[in-house]
């Protein structure tokens, strides 16, 4: 009996030990609920390295939908990601990852690529990606729907280390940088849209963008006295729907063009108050 008793006391410490010990996997954050009329999955996934967060926002699709993106172009897309890591860690990659043909930021993103193809079962080349500095946990969605047409802004924005004017302050870098600040922008919609479209609805969001840093007041971080337009490192992806009417046109007189302006409006202004304390003056 004692010795039934000991085997049994032995059994319950070592699982006390296995639950006591830390496993290096990735955790699901949860999902992000999105209309129904979009069709797709939204999560996040998080993670360390070198014991410094790591939050890829994903949005996964049942098919292959037509995605443009400011990193990699027209992309016949399974998935497109928001990846954002601690600032100190891409100070880190940017040192010991680059090599002579790249800075050490795009060899570290470009690894999250394939780490992210490889657990949703996909290849890299399926996935467009952009990569920030702003922490995931103040991400903006916003939605605006108008029958029939439905969109949805996810947004990450930072702008207290790199807002700039562009037409007025100074570009530095050649090729590439780590992001800092970053305005990353995702467009989701049900409308089917043309490639002509798709590269209008950058320009529209950039508006809604340009005109949230107005009213929000953000000052440029090189140049005194003058109002930032956006960051040097901020970054877009539009994503075609499926469904209801093609569509040709997206800019401001478009009632699709009037949702996507509003919905990056205010996820901009939103996810600015969120990471940096930005607020419009009454």
């Amino acid at each position: 009996m004692d010795i039934l008793v000991m085997r049994g006391f032995k059994k319950y410490l070592i699982g006390l030990i296995v639950l006591m010990i830390p496993i290096p996997s990735f955790v699901m954050a949860g999902d992000i609920p999105l209309p129904a009329e979009l069709g797709v999955k939204a999560f996040v996934i998080k993670s360390e390295k070198n014991g410094l967060w790591e939050k890829s926002l994903i949005v996964q699709f049942p098919e292959r939908r037509r995605v443009l993106s400011t990193n990699d172009g027209f992309v016949d897309a399974m998935a497109v990601v928001n990846h954002s890591a601690h600032p100190e860690l891409w100070k880190r990659v940017c040192q010991e990852m680059k090599t002579k043909e790249e800075v050490g930021g795009k060899v570290y993103s470009r690894k999250i690529k394939e780490r992210n193809a490889e657990r949703l079962g996909i290849r890299s080349e399926d996935i467009s990606q952009m990569a920030t500095a702003a922490d995931m946990d103040n991400l903006a969605v916003v939605t605006k729907t108008l029958k029939p047409f439905v969109v949805t802004a996810l947004v990450t924005a930072g702008a207290k280390t790199n807002a700039l004017r562009t037409g007025v302050d100074e570009g530095t870098h050649v090729e590439g940088e780590a992001p800092k600040g970053t305005v990353n922008i995702l467009i989701l919609t049900n409308a089917r849209l043309t490639d002509g479209a798709m590269a209008r609805a950058i320009i529209t969001a950039t508006e809604a963008k340009t005109a949230a840093f107005e009213d929000l007041k953000v000052p440029s971080s090189y140049t005194k006295d003058v109002q930032a337009t956006g960051t040097g490192t901020d970054s877009a992806i539009v994503v075609s729907g499926t469904k209801v009417p093609q569509v040709t046109y997206t800019g401001g007189h478009s009632r699709i063009g009037e949702l996507i302006g509003k919905a990056v409006y205010e996820a901009v202004v939103e996810a600015l108050g969120k990471q940096n304390g930005f607020r419009k003056s009454n």
